[in-house]
């Protein structure tokens, strides 16, 4: 990748990255065992339901509906953790010191998260169906949809425009970094899966420090700013 002061740098946002998980690993790795054994519970009383409903069919009508509002809380739990971790990876890229509790002070974000997935789920869609190519672009340019959403107040329309804006003029480079820490997660599950108690935050502070520095470069962050670390 360039070396250029105007390029993004792949080397340096894994440092910024890493250095932000540091700062915070107790408590991420902390919050990610809790969200690993909330929805492991979750999925085992799906489990427990399917198993009750075959060998008793009388209650199947019941255990749907439970089934369904089980499956929607998992849905709502996997959401509010999603927000967490890409508060707590930002908020630890810029350089502070995270309590368990702060974790969860963008919760109200959950309703915007959904419309983000939605609507960019199938905006990629789309785009993968017109040729392939367009949804490609998109699938990379809206990763720091979340952050973006996290990091200041907007719908999640602007959420989505905001990172494809920051992405497009890096999109090469921007692709082969999301690659790698793709690589980085799955290391981790494959360690025996309890690497990705360790390899998930830290992916997610990886990501953040990439949005940071697509920030910076576009001019959006002041130097002082700026991870020097």
């Amino acid at each position: 990748m360039s070396s250029s002061p105007h390029a993004f740098q792949a080397g340096r946002a894994f440092r910024d990255g890493w250095n932000g998980f540091n700062r915070n690993a107790g408590t991420l790795v902390g919050f990610t065992v809790l969200a690993a054994v909330v929805l492991g519970l979750l999925q085992g009383l799906q489990y427990g339901l399917i198993s009750a409903g075959t060998n008793n069919p009388d209650s199947l009508m019941g255990i749907s509906v439970l089934l369904f509002g089980i499956t929607l809380l998992q849905a709502i739990v996997g959401l509010v953790f999603s927000i967490a971790l890409l508060d707590g990876g930002l908020q630890s890229v810029r350089g502070r010191t995270l309590v368990f509790s702060e974790l969860f002070t963008k919760v109200a974000e959950v309703p915007n998260l959904i419309g983000l997935h939605l609507f960019g789920s199938l905006a990629i869609v789309l785009g993968l169906l017109a040729f392939m190519v367009p949804g490609v672009y998109l699938a990379v340019s809206y990763v720091f949809a979340g952050m973006a959403l996290v990091d200041r107040p907007q719908s999640f329309v602007d959420a989505l425009n905001s990172s494809r804006r920051l992405v497009t003029p890096h999109w090469f480079d921007v692709t082969l970094f999301l690659l790698a820490v793709f690589g980085v997660v799955v290391l981790g599950y494959l360690a025996c899966l309890v690497g990705g108690f360790v390899s998930v935050p830290v992916g997610f502070c990886m990501v953040a420090a990439g949005y940071q520095q697509l920030l910076s470069l576009s001019g959006q962050v002041a130097p002082s700013a700026e991870q020097d670390s």
